[in-house]
């Protein structure tokens, strides 16, 4: 990993937490746990082009997720249970003008309401620390148990564009103001 080694012994960065679940920063250790969960085909369907991921690929993601919370003080972040287990990932893209709120659960956790969850806190979050800027969220056609998540923590859907070569429902968060 190139930019954001952190040296073994590096605490995260605590951005959150739910009754369930714990936003952090990454270290370098996680890569074999993201890997797990972005080389399942069922967790990718809808995600980074559809198709599991290499570690090497992984290694990548998470080096810039490091680079991305170091620079600017948000990108998609750790998410682990109360064990400190990884679950997935959750957070924001895009720019400083408009975010996308994005996340990804582990399939062995899928339909406990952790997405749910964890959305809702990204909101909350986003508003506190983004005062004015938008927030949106895409949901590949077809996901529909992402739409219903984000339609459950108050998005509206808007219409479609395509993103990196797939078609996408677009979501917006009135009450961003």
């Amino acid at each position: 990993m190139s930019n954001g080694v952190m040296p073994t012994g590096a605490q995260r960065d605590v951005v959150l937490s739910t009754p369930r679940l714990t936003l952090t920063s990454w270290l370098v250790e996680d890569v074999a746990a993201l890997h797990e969960v972005h080389s399942d085909p069922a967790t990718m369907e809808f995600v980074r082009n559809g198709r599991p991921e290499s570690r090497g690929e992984v290694e990548r993601l998470i080096d810039q997720y490091m680079d991305e919370h170091a620079a600017r003080g948000w990108t998609k972040w750790r998410l682990a249970d109360v064990d400190d287990q990884l679950v997935g990932r959750a957070g924001f893209g895009g720019s400083s003008d408009s975010r996308g709120i994005a996340y990804l659960v582990r399939r062995s956790h899928w339909g406990l309401g952790l997405a749910t969850e964890i959305a809702e806190a990204l909101v909350g979050w986003h508003r506190e620390h983004a005062v004015g800027v938008p927030l949106r969220a895409l949901a590949a056609v077809g996901n529909d148990a992402s739409s219903r998540v984000l339609e459950k923590v108050g998005f509206d859907e808007v219409g479609r564009e395509e993103y990196d070569g797939t078609v996408c429902r677009v979501f917006v968060h009135p009450n961003m103001d």
